[in-house]
């Protein structure tokens, strides 16, 4: 009779014997007792008044986010800068740092500060509105309804804008903790299209043909283009420069080229195909089909080096390899953008803390680093153990290292030192380690490259017409050149600065590759350069390395 009870009174449930109430395999659901009710566990009584409250939901993430685009340009990187925030979301503090991916969570809430929609500064040379996009495209359709622009406020930030005050477009992201995709509006996009430099088709932005910026979805030579969406209309301008550049569509990317044949041309959906911005022929249209391929390719008739990529894809919102919604944060052109993960409240992880919050009387979980924070003599205690501490190196040797900052470099001492002794020298700004047998600092430096290119056969004598502009002020210190087809005599060329020479350079003859050559032009971001060809027969396909030095903060 393990299992039998007796009812008595209906208020007391007494056992026969030493008996088990339910078993593994049938349970009892729910057990409602009075408020002063107590249950007895050994020699432990527990009751209503002796039973902590918890609730160890996490809390919705809170955050406020900032974005820049200080470089020069159409296609810049967005910049985000924000703190540390709570351990769950595993979020640690970054600072104008650019992102593959920004994630955000459900029921968050979110600002975000857009420098760079307002005030030019840093390279800039035009401002740059941000959207919050269901899908990655140019224009502002299919607009994310729970991303609400404020408007314009003014906020300082340290490092942004070198901390001065800045009209920012401030949105408020509330996101919610079921997403619901609305129907999405058929896109459609307008691109520029015209010929300035040799070997290209110039997209958007091009003030010596007439074309501005804002009248094309991207911009650049021979650009990529994309997302197109199938069912979505998209119209090329073309231009009257490109007179002797019939455009087209093509499924060959270029591998079949043969002038004026159009190997592979696409005109499905496609109203004006090998038009050439002459009268009457000014615009391409395309209508995309249900079934066109994934990838297309837009395409000079005559010259096979004047082509570039179209990507295709379905009309939808995408979801990442975790299932999690993607939105995007862009400007109205392509490829100004970074994806935005929308991702589920995270559960609980290890070194969380459970602590009491009077503002709903009950214990809630923290996370470690937050309650440091909010905990000044905590704080304090670890500051005082912290000053105490000794380092051990991998011998199980004890090292106490020294801390000691010095005006000059110069001054670091030579001797007397121990091994992971730390010195901060004024002058150069920068922080040094001793190794045992001298200072070691890390290099705040980084050689960067701007390439230029002068594709095909190459004819002498040629005049550079392409103008190279520089993304900031910046001071070439090497030059890099080479040849996919030498020259059967000494090949020459010219590096021009706004027009004229500052350095003469040499390939010897039957050979690829010119030796690294030291230079110093200083440029800044409205100087340009050109190149010009002086000698040499037979040479095709020039590329020329600028290399410069950046310093990093």
């Amino acid at each position: 009779m393990a299992n039998y009870y007796e009812l008595k009174n209906a208020a007391i449930l007494t056992p026969v014997g030493n008996s088990t109430l339910g078993t593994p395999t049938a349970t009892y659901g729910n057990i409602y007792l009075a408020a002063n009710a107590q249950i007895s566990l050994g020699n432990s009584t527990f009751s209503a008044a002796n039973i902590f409250p918890f609730n160890l939901s996490i809390a919705p993430e809170v955050l406020t986010i900032q974005v820049a685009a200080p470089d020069a340009g159409d296609d810049t990187t967005w910049l985000w800068t924000w703190e540390t925030s709570t351990l769950p979301y595993a979020r640690t503090a970054i600072t104008n740092s650019p992102q593959v991916n920004v994630p955000m969570y459900k029921q968050g809430t979110y600002t975000l500060n857009n420098f760079a929609a307002n005030e030019m500064f840093g390279n800039m040379d035009q401002t740059h509105h941000g959207y919050f996009k269901w899908i990655d495209g140019a224009g502002t359709q299919n607009l994310v309804s729970w991303a609400v622009d404020g408007g314009n406020v003014n906020v300082t930030h340290p490092n942004i804008n070198g901390g001065a005050s800045t009209s920012v477009q401030r949105y408020t992201v509330t996101v919610p903790s079921n997403l619901t995709i609305p129907a999405l509006n058929t896109p459609s996009a307008t691109y520029a299209v015209s010929f300035v430099s040799m070997g290209a088709y110039t997209i958007g932005e091009n003030q010596a043909a007439g074309i501005d910026h804002h009248d094309s979805a991207a911009n650049g030579p021979n650009k990529n283009l994309g997302p197109l969406y199938r069912g979505g209309t998209y119209t090329f301008n073309l231009h009257s420069s490109i007179s002797s550049h019939p455009f087209y569509l093509t499924t060959d990317n270029g591998t079949g080229f043969v002038a004026n044949t159009y190997v592979g041309e696409y005109t499905t959906g496609v109203v004006g195909s090998r038009r050439n911005g002459s009268a009457g022929q000014t615009t391409l249209t395309f209508t995309v089909p249900n079934n066109a391929p994934d990838t297309l390719y837009y395409q000079c008739g005559v010259h096979s080096s004047m082509r570039g990529t179209i990507t295709i894809k379905d009309l939808a919102v995408e979801t990442n390899i975790n299932g999690n919604y993607v939105i995007y944060f862009q400007h109205t052109g392509e490829g100004h953008k970074t994806p935005i993960e929308i991702r589920p409240i995270p559960s609980l992880v290890n070194q969380m803390c459970v602590v009491y919050d009077a503002s709903v009387n009950k214990f809630v979980p923290q996370d470690l680093a937050t309650y440091v924070e909010n905990t000044p003599s905590f704080k304090n205690k670890i500051r005082e153990v912290a000053g105490t501490a000794t380092l051990v190196a991998g011998n199980d040797v004890v090292v106490v290292p020294t801390i000691a900052i010095v005006e000059d470099a110069s001054y670091l001492p030579l001797v007397n030192n121990r091994t992971g002794d730390i010195s901060f020298a004024e002058d150069t700004q920068a922080l040094y380690i001793w190794d045992g047998t001298a200072w070691k600092t890390k290099t705040n430096t980084v050689k960067k490259y701007i390439t230029m290119n002068q594709t095909g056969s190459i004819t002498v004598p040629t005049t550079g017409t392409a103008r190279l502009y520089p993304p900031s002020s910046l001071t070439i210190s090497n030059v890099y050149a080479s040849l996919s087809t030498t020259s059967s005599s000494t090949f020459t060329f010219q590096l021009l600065k706004n027009g004229s020479v500052v350095g003469t350079y040499n390939i010897s003859a039957s050979t690829n590759k010119m030796t690294t050559t030291g230079a110093s032009i200083s440029l800044i971001t409205t100087d340009y350069l050109t190149i010009n060809v002086t000698a040499g027969t037979g040479a095709s396909d020039l590329r020329i390395d600028l290399e410069y030095i950046v310093t990093l903060a």
